[in-house]
């Protein structure tokens, strides 16, 4: 998140300053104590309805408007254009057309977990996953994101019931959870991706359907 770290290319400063350990860096290679963790983290979104539920919970929030754009250099790219600006992921989870790219970050001694999803080699949805936070570290990245979009309104920002939305409608929502925040950056619903997941929903669903009729015409011709 551009907001926590220099203009500059993301990657140029953390390799710069050390922040990654001597883990081996290959495309799909991961920190293997983790490996398990991630999959099963990620595999929720598996079935393409967590994504449609996000967005229409988005679709409930108030929106604040931005001239700012929101993870421009990210949003909408491809999958080459997301390592060349953040570097090859830690993880990466795969399925079909879903890829999750999962980066590792330390910014200003703030850990955070990046996950950047894309759906056919374009990227619809960014995640920013803070655990372990304490207030004075909360607010400091609740005004850090404010400070960048709504600079005019940096003091009267409610993210539990608004988001924020640039010129081409992209989004952005915090999540404050337990001892944590989750910030989501996602590409506006005119965008390919969101079609095509309610496509894809839909003909797992007509599959599904199917399978169950034949299994209960097949024990009808049982019985």
């Amino acid at each position: 998140m551009s907001t926590l770290a220099p203009n500059r290319n993301i990657y140029y400063y953390i390799k710069k300053a050390g922040v990654f350990s001597d883990v081996r860096r290959m495309f799909g290679g991961y920190y293997n104590s983790n490996s398990a963790y991630y999959k099963a983290v990620l595999s929720q979104y598996s079935n393409f309805s967590s994504y449609v539920g996000i967005f229409s919970e988005s679709t409930k929030l108030s929106t604040m408007h931005t001239n700012v754009d929101i993870q421009r250099g990210v949003l909408g790219k491809s999958s080459k254009s997301v390592i060349a600006r953040h570097g090859k992921p830690d993880f990466v989870f795969s399925e079909k057309k879903l890829s999750i790219f999962v980066y590792k970050w330390k910014f200003n001694g703030l850990k955070t977990r990046c996950e950047v999803h894309l759906y056919n080699d374009q990227a619809f949805l960014v995640n920013y996953i803070y655990n372990q936070l304490d207030k004075s570290e909360r607010d400091y990245i609740v005004k850090s994101v404010t400070g960048k979009y709504l600079e005019q309104y940096e003091n009267q920002v409610d993210f539990s019931n608004g988001k924020i939305s640039d010129r081409n409608n992209n989004v952005l929502m915090i999540d404050d959870f337990l001892m944590g925040l989750k910030i989501t950056y996602m590409c506006n619903a005119e965008s390919d991706w969101y079609e095509a997941l309610l496509t894809e929903i839909n003909d797992r669903k007509e599959k599904q359907e199917t399978r169950v009729k034949q299994s209960e015409r097949r024990f009808f011709n049982k019985i």
